[in-house]
């Protein structure tokens, strides 16, 4: 039997598997899985169902504020479950188990296309999709215009958490 996981991305942290999107009623929420595949394995675990149009929009928001030169620190949440990241900006030396800030603009841009391009092409169409399209271009328009103060060079430390008492 063929693993129905669909890794679309080398070298990317954001693990999704497209054939497993639904969405409830026309114009509702997309489920499927989606997870970030970290140096130390799967997180929130391999198969994580969870919403991840909306997530994907929210992920980009926080990385969009992680690339601001006074911002150190975001958080990438899941919405299903208590689950999340932290991500925090370290400048200069090179940490273990830290992936470069451009790395993880490109994987979060590259899944998010993804994401946009399958739900337009399957009909799973939302607000929560548009936006999604608008955080794309966001993100591109991002990558490409360098900021003042800003360092493209910066190591990106993701450390996944469990809210303490927190109810799945």
């Amino acid at each position: 039997m063929q693993s129905s996981l669909n890794f679309a991305f080398a070298n990317s942290m954001i693990a999704l598997d497209l054939e497993t999107f639904q969405q409830s009623r026309e114009g509702g929420n997309v489920t499927g899985v989606l997870f970030l595949e970290l140096h130390d394995g799967a997180f929130p675990g391999k198969g994580w169902s969870d919403f991840p149009v909306i997530i994907l929009g929210w992920w980009a928001d926080a990385l969009l504020q992680l690339e601001m030169p006074a911002r150190r620190e975001v958080q990438w949440r899941f919405m299903d479950g208590p689950h999340g990241a932290t991500l925090t900006k370290a400048v200069g030396d090179a940490s273990t188990g830290a992936f470069e800030l451009p790395q993880v603009h490109s994987s979060l841009l590259e899944a998010a296309q993804s994401v946009v391009a399958h739900c337009e092409q399957r009909g799973l169409l939302s607000r929560d999709l548009d936006r999604l399209r608008d955080d794309v271009e966001r993100l591109k328009a991002n990558q490409a215009v360098p900021r003042k103060g800003a360092s493209r060079s910066a190591q990106v430390r993701i450390r996944p958490s469990v809210a303490a008492g927190s109810r799945r």
